[in-house]
């Protein structure tokens, strides 16, 4: 994984991850336990996703941490 976190790029994935499930705002954040505001601000790339959503996006939605957080391929 890279060094350094690019949160901009990390919010485009998880926006991406997103759309392409077919979920709402609502139900994303609801699953993360976040707010709808919340979750537009990590898309936008302001903020930074916790452990625990991270941790959630892996256990309930097979997401990758590495592509998420780093955008590495298995």
């Amino acid at each position: 994984m890279k060094s350094t976190v690019d949160q901009m790029e990390v919010g485009k994935r998880l926006q991406r991850f997103r759309e392409v499930r077919g979920l709402t705002r609502a139900a994303l954040a609801l699953k993360l336990g976040i707010t709808e505001t919340d979750l537009e601000n990590l898309e936008a790339g302001k903020g930074q996703l916790s452990e625990q959503s991270v941790e959630i996006l892996r256990q309930t939605f097979g997401v990758d941490p590495a592509w998420l957080l780093g955008g590495e391929t298995p």
